[in-house]
């Protein structure tokens, strides 16, 4: 059964969007990679709120809610084969020297005052005929 965290995650103060969405994918995805090699997550979603990307400060789109309720930026999912696969990332990633790489990346684009994790329990999906969707992975795990 997958093992998923959710992640609610905001820029550091003064940062744009933009460069919040850079540094992520282009620095920090690839350092995580290097630090847990194949215990890296079957996947690893980000959803970025629909804000100005250029501003520091901007709202987010909502639908319902204030802005106050979406202090974040952005929604990471990380997807594992199960607990165990879990447990084997979270040990690489709480390694002195990996600890260390990754949390003074984070503060080079992220308030980790405002982080917020949560692990999910059951998942349903439905698809748009009404039957059961559920993930597909490419690749062997």
């Amino acid at each position: 059964m997958p093992f998923t965290l959710v992640l609610l995650v905001a820029r550091k103060p003064g940062l744009s969007l933009s460069a919040f969405k850079h540094h992520w994918e282009a620095k920090h995805l690839p350092l995580l990679k290097s630090l847990v090699g194949l215990d890296f997550p079957l996947s690893h979603t980000r959803h970025y709120l629909d804000r100005d990307p250029e501003l520091a400060m901007t709202p987010a789109n909502i639908l319902f809610g204030t802005q106050e309720d979406f202090n974040f930026d952005a929604i990471a999912v990380f997807t594992f084969i199960d607990r165990a696969h879990w447990e084997r990332f979270w040990e690489k990633v709480s390694r002195k020297e990996a600890k260390q790489l990754l949390t003074e990346d984070d503060e080079k684009f992220q308030d980790k005052e405002k982080l917020k994790a949560v692990f999910i329990g059951d998942t349903k999906a439905t698809g748009r005929d009404g039957g059961a969707v559920g993930w597909r992975f490419v690749g062997s795990v």
